[in-house]
């Protein structure tokens, strides 16, 4: 072992020594629980540990090397989570991919960060394939198999690229604290998604704020995940109950009587749910037929809560909830209401910021601003990311004036908590997705007939947003909305296509020609909350 490599075993931050650790102090421990099927699938941290290493000396046969780029879908299993864990550990760098996004997103997404390999479901095998080229040679690799058989034989089974592989610890690579660890894409403003660089540093940390700020305990940290890994929710939260000792419950889907069951069976203590989702376990039957003294950290995320849902889902299940906010470029969680504030912040209140993050409101000239000034959302913290991949403007004007830019816009009140007011941009927040309103506009714009179109989010009571389209035709009366509805449903992603069309003779506009979104939505505020 050289000089270099030693010193750096000796004082790295590298995400895979998370498990490493907590295997040696919590070797039969179980990490994961991954329902499916009916069956309960349990994995300790040593087994788990083991099959990582397996599977880094698998794809290093398959020649990859470090910093080589992996690609990964597929729905929360196992799998996934040992692939990311590799990736983690052999310093290859995982890019964990929305595979709920049209197949040509995800072809520039694999193709824009350069991927050397693929892991797929066997049912988004299909789609892989579609975009796999004559010429390329990409390493390929089935995570979670299908029942039905198949005449295709070029992915390899998951457990083929490890099984013959000594499991002996990885500890012959050099990682270094801001080493790129993984790239995560994110909807922006324009249609195609911008890769998220997160280092090494930035994961560890934000284990380690999240788990403080949100009063998680070592070996006591249990949790419930059912939104999908690819979020930066999800995955942090794996990575901190990992950290900490403790197990990640994994869901496909979400199900509100299976969540109430499993909390009470797998003694849960932390849950994050969209508001959507916590009024959904609230008119559920058996919601007062279960056990939830374990629940200790309840959050709510990506909207706000009104003060009586909050008061009869505390009462319920025995404590306090926070409204948790931050951004794939913050490794998640950076400001959090407290339960205390419960009931007397109303609004869109993001509360404080977290343990590791300072924040600021900013004009436009990058000078701080003070109690009340409407402002620009900033943090400062060892858990932004890198910068965007191969895009260095986007990168400079994210970390302009010394001040990580958000995007969004806010201030704070008499009592130190930032009060979300509106976004800079137009990205429309639904059902904890990000929809890029410029990929959409683009999709509508392409239908015959249509001369202009601006797509907006409206309040909805279940999804937070409702993407919404204000479209004008070239001939008026000429195109039905159930039509341009079916039209969107075969261009873009469930979650992308808008809940209503709505059809105008003229949309306000600007001198110079564009489309004055406010006005918008001021004119349609009422349309999905009037009558709820």
């Amino acid at each position: 072992m050289n000089d270099s490599l030693a010193l750096n075993l000796i004082r790295r931050i590298a995400v895979g020594d998370m498990l490493r650790r907590r295997a040696l102090t919590h070797t039969d421990a179980e990490v994961l629980v991954d329902y499916r099927e009916g069956e309960r699938r349990a994995l300790t941290f040593g087994e788990m540990n083991r099959r990582v290493n397996q599977l880094v000396y698998g794809l290093r046969e398959s020649g990859l090397k470090q910093h080589d780029r992996v690609a990964l879908l597929g729905a929360n299993s196992e799998q996934f989570l040992i692939a990311l864990m590799a990736c983690f550990k052999g310093g290859f760098v995982a890019v964990p991919i929305n595979y709920l996004q049209s197949p040509d997103i995800v072809e520039y997404t694999i193709r824009h960060c350069g991927a050397n390999a693929i892991f797929a479901d066997a049912t988004l095998q299909p789609m892989v394939r579609g975009i796999i080229k004559a010429d390329d040679n990409f390493v390929l690799t089935e995570l979670v198999a299908s029942n039905e058989s198949s005449e295709h034989t070029d992915f390899m089974p998951f457990t083929e690229r490890y099984e013959s592989q000594p499991d002996t610890e990885v500890e012959d690579i050099e990682i270094n604290d801001d080493d790129l660890a993984q790239i995560m894409y994110t909807s922006g403003t324009t249609a195609k998604p911008k890769g998220v660089m997160t280092s090494h540093k930035n994961v560890v940390l934000a284990t380690l704020s999240g788990g403080l700020t949100l009063g998680l305990g070592y070996g006591h940290s249990n949790g419930l995940t059912l939104l999908p890994l690819f979020h930066i929710t999800a995955e942090t939260g794996f990575l901190t109950n990992m950290h900490l000792g403790s197990k990640t419950v994994l869901m496909r889907g979400f199900d509100a009587e299976v969540v109430l069951r499993l909390i009470e069976k797998e003694r849960v203590n932390g849950l994050v749910l969209l508001p959507m989702m916590w009024k959904a376990l609230l008119a559920c039957p058996s919601i007062n037929q279960h056990d939830y003294s374990s629940l200790r950290s309840a959050i709510y995320a990506m909207a706000p809560m009104d003060a009586p849902t909050l008061a009869k889902l505390e009462s319920t299940f025995g404590c306090k909830f926070c409204l948790g906010s931050g951004q794939t470029e913050s490794t998640a969680v950076s400001t959090i209401l407290y339960g205390k504030w419960s009931g007397i912040k109303q609004g869109n209140y993001w509360g404080e910021a977290a343990l590791l993050t300072d924040m600021a409101i900013l004009d436009d000239h990058g000078q701080q601003l003070g109690v009340g000034e409407v402002g620009e959302i900033c943090w400062r913290s060892p858990q932004i990311m890198l910068g965007y991949y191969d895009n260095q403007k986007a990168s400079a004007e994210a970390r302009a004036y010394g001040w990580h830019h958000s995007g969004d816009l806010g201030y704070v009140d008499e009592d130190g908590q930032v009060l979300f007011v509106d976004r800079k941009k137009d990205i429309v927040k639904t059902g904890g997705e990000n929809v890029s309103s410029v990929h959409v506009e683009r999709t509508i714009l392409s239908f015959p007939g249509v001369e202009n179109c601006a797509v907006i989010g409206l309040e909805h009571p279940r999804w937070g947003e409702a993407v919404t389209a204000i479209v004008k035709q070239t001939n008026p009366g000429e195109i039905e909305e159930r039509e341009l509805l079916d039209w969107c449903s075969e261009q873009l992603a469930p979650y992308e296509k808008p809940k209503r069309i709505i059809f105008v003779d003229q949309l306000p506009m600007t001198a110079t020609g564009k489309v004055q979104k406010h006005e918008l939505r001021l004119s349609f505020a009422g349309l999905y909350t009037q009558h709820s």
